[in-house]
């Protein structure tokens, strides 16, 4: 992984300087200088349009229903009545021969609109997750939202906070998806190097964060994606955070289903809140039907089974990483560089003797049957030449790695004459 790196210290007290020149590095936000904080001023990291936010009172009363008793006559909200809804009951077949049932009333939990942080029960799990993971050492003052997967999260957190002309830092390459919106970070399998922070790295950043009053975008959609023992895991930036600075991003896609869109927002209880009214006005919460199909999941796991299903997922992964280390050491040895990845699902190669892949990938490589993703999309600068592609693994067979990386070995070997 490259850094475009220029010292924060340099550049925080300098807010006249060409925003072409302050890009790089990591996840934080409003390069403005002050002394270390004894108490968290978050009004000034707020957007206009965020601080002008309100509670939207229907979706507020409608949050009532989660906790009111069963003797309320609920008349503020435009509920559609669940005798019309044409779902009745569900069951649902776990790969390990176990069932989920879905009850009449959980359906109508499934099918009816919800609380905007999200499903009570799901919360409640989601907070006993993070602190048996994480331990924040400010969880009285933090908070959690469940959004529709992390990057719903990670798109709301920035309108709250980035105008026009603010000063983000990221690290280089920096995944596609959110280079649309802003720059970011991934700290644990990077998207798309599959590059971790060091420990000591990150414990520099967060000091560097605190000197300077920066907020801390957490993006950890790959957390149980690294390969190791879970216990050397590198610590999160919410397990350091003693002054409430990080806003994390979680994400169930990688672990129990993309197609669920669940992720969920942890971080101080103001600005959760400012997301939470986001959502309000938005989607008015995440898929209600995910989320109960996660927290009726988790309830018949237990943490146990939880982790022994992440730790089976992160096996899976780092068998396809290997095989994907030894069919580039077959066919790609002498035409391509690369890492071993720490995590993820993806091998981020760099094309010794072509200038730019763009061309080769998005012109020539169907022609081989095969097909990856030019390095120049996980810049910056999307019109600077890049070395680099990235392949992913983790929906291929080793054998289809074997076939599809001695395609792009012929493929670059014809690019590197074409360039000759």
């Amino acid at each position: 992984m490259r850094w475009r790196f220029r010292d924060i210290k340099q550049m925080a007290p300098d807010l006249t300087a060409d925003p072409e020149t302050q890009r790089g590095t990591t996840v934080i936000c409003h390069t403005l200088p002050s002394a270390v904080n004894t108490k968290m001023n978050y009004s000034r990291f707020l957007t206009r349009t965020s601080k002008n936010r309100q509670p939207s009172l229907i979706r507020e009363l409608t949050n009532l229903l989660s906790t009111a008793s069963p003797e309320l006559v609920f008349m503020a909200g435009g509920l559609p009545n669940p005798q019309m809804f044409p779902f009745q009951a569900a069951s649902v077949t776990l790969t390990d021969g176990r069932t989920l049932s879905i009850h009449p009333k959980l359906m109508t939990d499934c099918l009816q609109y919800g609380a905007t942080p999200g499903y009570p029960a799901l919360v409640k799990q989601l907070k006993e997750l993070t602190q048996k993971i994480h331990a924040p050492p400010c969880w009285e003052n933090s908070d959690l939202i469940v959004t529709a997967g992390s990057q719903d999260g990670l798109c709301k957190a920035l309108e709250m906070m980035v105008n026009t002309g603010d000063y983000v830092v990221t690290q280089e390459p920096c995944y596609t998806g959110t280079l649309a919106i802003v720059l970011y970070i991934n700290p644990n399998a990077c998207n798309p190097t599959g590059v971790s922070f060091t420990e000591e790295r990150r414990w520099e950043i967060y000091k560097i964060a605190s000197e300077y009053n920066l907020i801390i975008l957490e993006d950890d959609p790959y957390y149980f994606v690294q390969f190791g023992d879970m216990k050397d895991f590198p610590p999160s930036f919410l397990s350091m955070d003693t002054d409430g600075r990080v806003l994390r991003f979680d994400s169930f896609s990688k672990i129990l289903s993309s197609g669920l869109r669940i992720g969920y927002v942890t971080g101080p209880k103001p600005l959760i809140e400012r997301i939470v009214l986001h959502e309000q006005v938005s989607v008015l919460h995440a898929p209600a039907m995910s989320q109960v199909l996660v927290s009726e999941l988790l309830k018949l796991w237990g943490m146990e089974d939880f982790f022994k299903h992440t730790h089976k997922v992160q096996d899976f992964y780092h068998k396809q990483r290997d095989a994907m280390l030894k069919a580039a050491d077959t066919h790609l040895k002498g035409l391509c560089e690369w890492s071993v990845p720490t995590g993820g699902m993806f091998l981020w190669l760099k094309v010794s003797g072509v200038y730019d892949t763009w061309d080769m990938i998005l012109e020539r490589a169907l022609t081989k049957n095969v097909i990856l993703v030019p390095g120049k999309a996980f810049m910056c600068d999307t019109s600077a030449p890049s070395q680099y592609m990235r392949a992913a693994f983790s929906v291929v067979t080793p054998e289809a790695m074997d076939k599809g990386l001695s395609s792009l070995a012929e493929l670059i070997r014809e690019e590197i004459a074409r360039q000759e």
